[in-house]
């Protein structure tokens, strides 16, 4: 004898749909009955779908409302490009309100999703699954929440003036309308939002986004120590941040207990600004005589909605700014004003680092004496969780098996990241900092420091450009930041933070341009701020680009964007070309012009070709499933590696029996396609994660396009820590002549993220053909 009772409600406008099957006497239609009850639930779903979708309104360019939010009176319109347009006082503090109102109207489900990763509690509101509960943990160890609630006594009273306008903005649309579908779907009722959310989700994104790079690559330096032989190897990429390490280190390292390898480790998935180029010309250097500048993030595309978020704001008395933010993040990160525009890429700048714990019942060590760890025991899914730290901000990291009971004695790995006071009110200054400015000199100072790790480019309608880098870098007496130190050590702690001075500026250069692509940037009179970068291909390419003419236009920024020459193919060809072959396809590869396009075979059996060559050159320090792991979860050290050792021409690294095997290996896989048969993009709601049917518009699935590895365009297919296949390309596409008040920009996905909206993934198509819209200020 069973029971069974199931059970779904469905509210579409005032109406529910209340299906349920019970009571059922034996197991004999069990079956068919459970398929019956399922086949009306997904029905009903999809009748309530198509009729919110056909009555949701908004949709449509013209529409407006005005809306007064705690005594601002703030007008919303939907452009003909259907960006969400605020209209209000020439304030940051009402700009905030339209932002805040704007980021739920358009994103709600994103934003309130920031806040529950953000604090640890997406188990707890959303169904449970594996990635959740290891995003919960990773979001509780790190402890942001709490580092914001210490943060708000130091937030000045202006920065909190304009905290609090954004969040006056999120909960006046909370209050005032109903909770998208996917909500109702999961029961979840949103909490109104406060001033130390903000600064959680700013603490979120600028980790999880940003700066967990800086761990896992010293995660990939500590496993190869621990547990092979070929460390030596990588002093070729990192020189000189490995010079430190010796035996006793090492040794140090193998004692490691509950050590979490690169695969099982507990991590974030956000989009991730891993990649960009931005690049800024002189007006000697325009058609116009005055400054370009293009900017492009790359993030993770694979999700929609996009994380980022386009809108615009004029004031009465002629503040006006068009840009994108981050939902849960006031302020404009990348865009333009009637005076400035800016665009930033991530700086690598070594902002967290690993340290080795030694603990004896409870305690820790320093400098010989025992002082008593601070423990929280946290509830995530039902499961008490211990987390332990040190009075000096030091998070002991656990694995999955060991998180739920008390630390025993031992050598432990703990994290420690550059989440300090101060530096969130750097950071409400450096959103705000493009708003107000007339020039860059306004705006350049407050970008130093900030909890990202950047490179900015500016320009202004004065003439003006300049680069200024920033962070939050810690002092650090005995190393660099790459190697993992013994804090029981004093010399090794953290001894505070870089000041403002000791990043790179630069500004109005005799050459007329500046350019950034996540290349090594380090100026050698000052203190070292990153132990590793990307490959210099990108940056390099953009500079030819740039001196390839005497005069530019926003025509041909907008061609460097789309560019996909390859110079990681104009360094391997050379060396590859001798040992191929007389079939056709080898022939066309010694003609090919080193440009992926869609319709290019010499370039779909490149990309095979490097992906061989790269796999077989790291089998000669590796195993398959080490090398494997690596280049998965930590793809940067190797892919230098790779451009190294075929640098180097040397043949004990490159033998040509590695040549000739990657050859073969590719002549194996390739089956006569062309690139945009093997490149391709698929982006997935972010909810549903592609589990839907397709016809119903959620998902764009397996899209061909021409993005390549390392090239301006840039289109990089990897997966996440989780395993789940991602693809890193252009999250945003901007470019602006500072002599007109023209905007030219796209964003895969477009500014909506609600389901049921007639513009949700609007500009995809838009991006991969390489078109853009013009915006006006």
């Amino acid at each position: 004898f069973q029971h069974y009772y199931i059970t779904n409600n469905l509210r579409v406008g005032r109406y529910t749909y209340h299906i349920y099957t019970c009571y059922q006497n034996g197991s004999h239609n069990l079956k068919s009955r459970m398929a019956k009850a399922k086949l009306c639930i997904f029905l009903g779903a999809l009748l309530g779908f198509l009729l919110l979708k056909v009555h949701w309104q908004y949709e449509y360019p013209g529409w407006s409302e005005t809306v007064n939010i705690t005594g601002s009176l703030i007008t919303f319109e939907r452009s003909q490009d259907m960006l969400l347009v605020s209209r209000g006082k020439d304030t940051v503090v009402d700009m905030y309100k339209a932002m805040g109102w704007s980021h739920v109207h358009d994103r709600y489900v994103q934003i309130c999703i920031f806040r529950l990763a953000s604090q640890g509690l997406l188990t707890k509101y959303l169904p449970y699954s594996e990635v959740l509960y290891k995003q919960d943990i990773k979001s509780r160890q790190m402890n942001f929440q709490d580092y914001s609630l210490k943060s708000l006594p130091y937030i000045l009273f202006d920065q909190m003036k304009q905290l609090d306008g954004y969040v006056d903005g999120i909960n006046s649309y909370l209050q005032s309308h109903p909770r998208p579908l996917e909500f109702i779907l999961f029961n979840y009722v949103p909490e109104p939002f406060v001033a130390a959310d903000v600064l959680t989700i700013n603490k979120f994104i600028a980790y999880a986004g940003l700066n967990d790079i800086c761990l896992i690559v010293e995660k990939l330096v500590l496993e190869i120590a621990r547990e092979t032989d070929q460390l030596d190897i990588f002093k070729m990429v990192f020189e000189p941040h490995l010079n430190h390490v010796n035996d006793e280190l090492i040794e140090i390292y193998k004692t490691i207990k509950d050590f979490r390898s690169l695969g099982d480790q507990n991590t974030i998935h956000v989009p991730k600004l891993t990649n960009s180029n931005n690049w800024v010309v002189s007006g000697k250097l325009s058609q116009s005589g005055f400054p370009i500048l293009g900017t492009d993030p790359h993030m993770d595309i694979s999700n929609n909605p996009n994380i980022f978020y386009e809108s615009q704001y004029i004031g009465e008395d002629g503040l006006n700014v068009i840009g994108i933010s981050a939902p849960g993040n006031p302020g404009i990160v990348m865009g333009r004003s009637s005076y400035v525009a800016w665009g930033l890429t991530f700086g690598m700048l070594d902002m967290s680092d690993y340290f080795v714990e030694n603990i004896d019942n409870m305690r820790y060590e320093r400098d010989g004496q025992f002082l008593p760890l601070k423990e929280r025991v946290i509830s995530i899914a039902g499961k008490d969780c211990y987390f332990y730290d040190t009075n000096d901000g030091h998070t002991i990291e656990r694995s999955l098996e060991s998180i739920n009971k008390p630390i025993g004695s031992g050598r432990y790995l703990a994290a420690k990241y550059a989440l300090t006071t101060d530096a969130d009110g750097s950071m409400v200054d450096l959103l705000s900092s493009g708003v107000l400015a007339k020039n860059i000199f306004e705006m350049k100072d407050k970008l130093a420091v900030n909890l990202l790790g950047t490179n900015y480019v500016l320009a202004d309608t004065s003439g003006n450009i300049a680069y200024q880098q920033g962070g939050n870098v810690p002092t650090r007496k005995t190393s660099t930041g790459l190697l993992p130190l013994p804090a029981w050590k004093p010399e090794n702690l953290w001894q505070g933070y870089l000041s403002a001075d000791d990043y790179h500026s630069v500004v109005n250069p005799p050459e007329g341009f500046l350019t950034t692509a996540n290349n090594h940037i380090q100026d050698p009179d000052k203190p070292i701020v990153s132990t590793f970068s990307a490959l210099p291909n990108r940056v390099n390419r953009i500079k030819q680009l740039l001196q390839s003419k005497d005069k530019f236009s926003t025509e041909d920024f907008k061609e460097f964007q789309s560019d996909t020459h390859s110079l990681v193919a104009e360094q391997i060809l050379p060396i590859v070309a001798p040992y191929l072959g007389t079939s056709d396809i080898e022939k066309e590869l010694l003609q090919w012009d080193f440009v992926s396009k869609l319709e290019s075979k010499p370039a779909a059996f490149f990309k095979i070709l490097y992906k061989k060559l790269t796999t077989n050159i790291l089998h000669q320090f590796f195993s398959p499933d080490r090398a494997e792991k690596y280049i998965t979860y930590c793809a940067y050290p190797l892919t230098k590696l790779v451009s190294r050792v075929v640098e180097s021409n040397n043949a004990t690294l490159l033998p040509p029996a590695v040549i000739k095997q990657s050859i073969r290996d590719t002549l194996d896989q390739y089956k006569g396609e062309k690139y945009g048969e093997i490149e391709k993009i698929t982006i997935n709601n972010m909810i549903f994660g592609g589990k839907l049917p397709s016809w119903l518009g959620l998902d764009r699935k397996e899209m061909p396009t021409s993005h390549c590895f390392e090239c301006v365009k840039v289109g990089n297919p990897r997966y996440n820590q989780f395993g789940g296949p991602i693809y890193i390309s252009q999250a945003w596409k901007m470019v602006t002549d500072l002599g007109t008040n023209v905007l030219e920009t796209v964003l895969p996905g477009g500014p909506g993220g609600n389901i049921l909206s007639n513009f949700y993934g609007r500009e995809i198509d838009m991006f991969l053909e390489d078109r853009y819209k013009k915006i006006e200020l």
